[in-house]
Formats: structure tokens, C-alpha cells, sequence
């Protein structure tokens, strides 16, 4: 004591205290660490999700706009239909003749070179190809549903009436995938599979 006033002496922290504190701190970290990098795997798969949903939409939508402007070309089928399910649908411009060609490719030189397998169109009966749906999506199944199994444009002389008087339904089955973040897990790899039946708009006999 010095006169009237009290020397306080202050404790400081001792290296068993710092210790734990650091250790608290570090868990702490951590575990905010995976948190956050949880949250944006997780952001990042819905992303990634979304797209392949628009990718599929978006190859449907133009599936069906091909059927949309199109007769069935019967002739492709010599007549009639083969048994259903197809994996090729042939259409025929009403007004140009010009013939398309539709089925699933698995040649990387016909596709985009990445691996993935595509919707391959036509528009020249068979010259040249082109891939249909988009970059990055591939396909692991596309089919075609068609009715009548006839055509319906033609007239046939010896009955007397056309080989069928219903209009022709094309019902398009497809499954996409994509691949999510991390190529080499199965269960990182998304299915997305999408249905939708189409008539075509002219119908005249």
C-alpha cells in the first residue's frame, strides 16, 4: 500500500485457458466451415438441377414443335408402323416434301464430342445431322408412340376409302441425365424424365 492507494495486480490468462479457448474457437470454425460449404453444394445442385429441367424442357418443346408442322412419313415405314415403341420417327413436310429424320444418337462426331449421347435431327432424308438437344445434357432413352398405324392420307382405290380416318397422335417419351458436381458419385448423377403427345396441326384430305 502506497499511501491511501491499493496496487491491484490484474490476472491475465493462463496458457491452459488460452489453450482451450483456441480449441473452442477452431471447433467453431469448423464446423461453420462444413455449414457454409454444405449450403453451397447444395446451391450449386439446384442450379446444376434447374438447368438439366430447362435442357429437357427445351429439347421436348423443340420435339414437339418438329411433330407440330409435320405429317408422319408412312412411306419411311413402307406403309405401316412398325411395333411400338419406335426409336425413329420420320416426318415429312406437307407443303415442301422436304423428309426429317429423329432418333437418339450415340456417335460422339454427330453429337457434340463430349461423351453424351443427343437428339439427332435431319432435314435432307439422311445427308446431313445435327444435334437437337442442348450441349451437356445427354439422353438415356427416346421413344416414339404413333397412331394410326396406317396412313390416313392415302386412298386406297380397291376399298374405296382412305387407311385409316384417324388423326395422327405422336406421344414422345424421353429420360435425360446430367452430371452434378462430382463425376466419379452415382448418386451425384440426376435423372429427369419427361412425357408429352403431340398431333400435328394440318390435317387435310
Amino acid at each position: 500500500m502506497i499511501g491511501d492507494k491499493k496496487i491491484r495486480i490484474r490476472r491475465g490468462f493462463t496458457l491452459i485457458e488460452a489453450l482451450i479457448t483456441m480449441a473452442i474457437f477452431s471447433v467453431m470454425m469448423i464446423a461453420f466451415s462444413d455449414i457454409y460449404t454444405q449450403n453451397m453444394h447444395y446451391a450449386r445442385q439446384i442450379i446444376v438441377r434447374a438447368k438439366l429441367q430447362a435442357d429437357a424442357r427445351a429439347s421436348l418443346e423443340a420435339l414437339a414443335r418438329a411433330v407440330r408442322v409435320s405429317n408422319i412419313d408412312y412411306t419411311y415405314y413402307a406403309g405401316t408402323l412398325p411395333v411400338q415403341p419406335m426409336t425413329t420417327l420420320a416426318l415429312v413436310n406437307p407443303r415442301t416434301g422436304d423428309k426429317s429424320r429423329i432418333w437418339l444418337d450415340a456417335t460422339p462426331s454427330e453429337c457434340y464430342s463430349d461423351g453424351n449421347n443427343c437428339i439427332n435431327v435431319t432435314t435432307d432424308n439422311g445427308v446431313t445431322w445435327a444435334p437437337l438437344s442442348p450441349k451437356g445434357v445427354s439422353l438415356d432413352n427416346l421413344k416414339f408412340y404413333v397412331t394410326p398405324n396406317m396412313d390416313p392420307y392415302n386412298f386406297n382405290q380397291s376399298t374405296g376409302q382412305y387407311d385409316s380416318n384417324a388423326q395422327p397422335i405422336v406421344t414422345i417419351v424421353a429420360q435425360f441425365h446430367g452430371q452434378g458436381l462430382s463425376a466419379n458419385d452415382a448418386a451425384d448423377r440426376w435423372v429427369y424424365a419427361l412425357q408429352t403427345t403431340v398431333t400435328p396441326r394440318l390435317y387435310l384430305r
